[in-house]
């Protein structure tokens, strides 16, 4: 099966606009507390007695019948003791939780406003998408929910008795992520859900069953541009297939993963300051909503604790000033192929991620302590802003410009990236992207920026001791800001860069020739 949605209607967008128009009405969210405060309304008082011990009454004539019929004296006492006990069964901790959860979820039910929990999160569906809920405020909301229904007061705000409530809430009101279909990509808008599969485009009314966690904060209008963020692009960033790639990437952040194209990328916006990049990032913070953007950096994210990784569990994208820092490179490559992820939040159970954010870095530099594997390169889209603006061109107010009145088309372009990368299946071929990797895979390489400064090479007829040149490269690295790498390591590299090293008697030597000696 292809995806290749036709974008036709995105061409005579006239087609789509009183659809659109009659969508409005129904694309208010509400906001979860709001919500909370309503279902908290409709409690009323339970009857937490006749629910636990429903058919308690009627046991009891039944034995009281009994008794008083036709049987023996033993038969009387057996019967007796019965009725006793039950006439002392009392009500105990785990009643009051799990019929105050059971009140909470039927309300929700009623109202049509669902609950539920996924992973180790609490969400509210609130008309338009599921929101996330934050955990304190919802066992708050569980505790004044429990004594409305009459647990006792002091009970009732123990923080303990709502730890429990909100156990038993995980424990019961699981709802498993729908199987989404892996030729379709949704996006949900203030006025509706762009619907993309193979036949085409729709923007479709919210459903609750689509799961979707995130709601872009503006409106999809097809006629919609955006001349001052274009005006904008073609200066920082003059190359129109570094354009292509950038609206493609940008676009690829809503194709979730597990779906049937699988790109595994991560992107880099690379360039000294005063280039566009911070700019960019306001732009895009604000196009996906602040809420759906992180900013972690690789080395929390990669780290073993997996507290860094649940917290991108409800984000479109990760999105980083900076790389810093020593990553896990094993969890990175993960990541970015969009594999499960093991993460767990603080006092949490370990969970399986399976949907997560893209990665987004607006670096300066580049880290240089990497892993020097093809494996690891090729995850990277590195796009180089290489365009100095001058200070008095400089406008501080052009992101809010851009964001007040342009956002829709904005959309628009990453909906034309959106197009190209779904029926190309990968990023569009550009040179000086893979012109950045390739110098990226250079510098990252201290053994090899050695080898090339130096000039050095291959030789039949010569060679060089290896803990020479292994002293010689521990000078460089020093004198040039590199990490030296260990000597197994330099000579693993040395290896792979097409070097021979055999055992003499005098120890360790290498076929390589300086050709400068400078």
């Amino acid at each position: 099966m292809r995806l290749e949605p036709d974008f036709t209607d995105l061409i005579s967008p006239e087609k789509t606009i009183n659809h659109i128009e009659s969508l409005k009405k129904e694309s208010e969210p509400v906001s979860h507390t709001e919500i909370l405060n309503k279902l908290l309304n409709q409690v009323e008082k339970v009857d937490f007695e006749k629910i636990a011990f429903s058919n308690l009454e009627q046991m009891k004539n039944d034995l009281s019948l009994k008794i008083s019929a036709n049987i023996s004296t033993d038969e009387r006492k057996k019967l007796s003791r019965k009725l006793e006990q039950l006439e002392d069964l009392q009500l105990r901790e785990k009643h009051f939780l799990i019929i105050t959860i059971e009140n909470v979820l039927q309300l929700a039910e009623r109202y049509r406003w669902g609950l539920c929990k996924n992973d180790d999160f609490i969400y509210l569906y609130n008309g338009t998408y599921w929101q996330q809920i934050d955990k304190e405020e919802f066992q708050k909301f569980l505790g004044e929910a429990a004594e409305k229904m009459g647990v006792a007061k002091f009970s009732a705000r123990y923080y303990q008795f709502r730890e429990k409530l909100f156990k038993q809430f995980l424990a019961t009101a699981y709802l498993p992520t729908p199987e989404s279909d892996k030729d379709t990509v949704l996006i949900n808008l203030k006025n509706g859900t762009f619907e993309i599969t193979k036949t085409g485009t729709e923007l479709r009314p919210f459903d609750r069953s689509d799961f979707i966690t995130y709601q872009l904060p503006f409106e999809y209008n097809p006629k919609a541009t955006a001349p001052i963020f274009t005006a904008f692009l073609n200066r920082v960033l003059p190359d129109k297939d570094s354009q292509q790639v950038l609206a493609e990437y940008l676009g690829y952040i809503f194709i979730k993963h597990g779906s049937r194209l699988k790109l595994e990328a991560a992107l880099i916006l690379y360039g000294s300051g005063a280039n566009g990049k911070s700019v960019f990032f306001e732009i895009v913070n604000a196009m996906l909503g602040s809420e759906n953007v992180s900013s972690y950096s690789l080395q929390e994210l990669t780290d073993n604790t997996g507290y860094y990784r649940a917290m991108v569990a409800n984000k479109l994208v990760n999105y980083a000033s900076e790389i810093n820092g020593k990553l896990e490179v094993n969890y990175f490559k993960r990541m970015v192929s969009g594999e499960p992820v093991p993460a767990r939040l603080p006092y949490g159970k370990p969970m399986q991620l399976k949907q997560y954010a893209k990665f987004i870095f607006n670096c300066n530099e580049l880290p240089k302590d990497v892993e020097h594997t093809n494996a690891f390169f090729r995850r990277w889209v590195i796009i180089p802003f290489e365009v100095t603006i001058p200070k008095d061109e400089q406008d501080s107010e052009l992101h809010n410009k851009i964001i007040d009145k342009e956002l829709s088309g904005v959309f628009n372009w990453v909906l034309e990236g959106l197009h190209r990368l779904l029926k190309q299946k990968k990023f569009t071929k550009s040179i000086a992207v893979q012109k950045a990797v390739e110098q990226y895979r250079l510098e990252s390489d201290s053994v090899q920026m050695y080898l090339t400064d130096f000039e050095y090479t291959t030789s039949a007829t010569e060679e060089s001791k290896l803990k020479d040149l292994f002293s010689e490269y521990r000078t460089y690295c020093i004198e040039s800001g590199f990490r030296a790498c260990s000597l197994k390591t330099f000579s693993d590299r040395l290896k792979n860069l097409g070097f021979v090293a055999e055992r003499k008697s005098y120890g360790m030597a290498v076929n390589a020739v300086k050709n400068n000696f400078y």
